[in-house]
């Protein structure tokens, strides 16, 4: 395997790990927000764990682009993140005891774009750049 080929894998490998950990949630019964007595905390758990994916799917993306492509990294993190968000819910439909929620589903949208945010500005601050340069990636 090259050099860069290990890179891009290693570069992806959390957002796949990640993925596997969404779906294996997903296929719990019984889960947090059952238990937990506050109206919110599915949506919460929802926009967490997607804030997750959304910072592994940068770096995934980001390992995979060369600068001069990385302006299309945000466009496919989200898109990516959604597709994910979307058969999370359509599995979670099989799995007795859970339920397809409209409003989980934009919960997932919002921790993936908030995580896209989070690592897109923090890579721009270990690359120094200045902080008026904050063009979408």
């Amino acid at each position: 395997m090259t050099d860069e080929r290990r890179r891009i894998l290693l570069s992806w490998l959390p957002a796949i790990i990640w993925t596997v950990v969404i779906f294996g949630l997903s296929s719990m019964t019984v889960f947090a927000s059952s238990i937990i007595k506050f109206n919110m905390i599915d949506k919460l758990a929802h926009s967490i764990e997607y804030g997750g994916l959304g910072v592994f799917l940068t770096v995934g993306y980001r390992g995979t682009f060369t600068d001069d492509r990385r302006r299309w990294v945000t466009p496919l993190v989200i898109a990516t993140g959604l597709m994910i968000g979307v058969f999370d819910e359509l599995y979670q439909f099989t799995v007795p005891g859970r339920s397809v929620e409209f409003y989980d589903w934009c919960a997932d949208a919002v921790g993936v774009i908030l995580g896209n945010r989070l690592a897109t500005e923090f890579f721009r601050w270990r690359a120094g750049k200045p902080e008026a340069e904050t063009h979408i990636e």
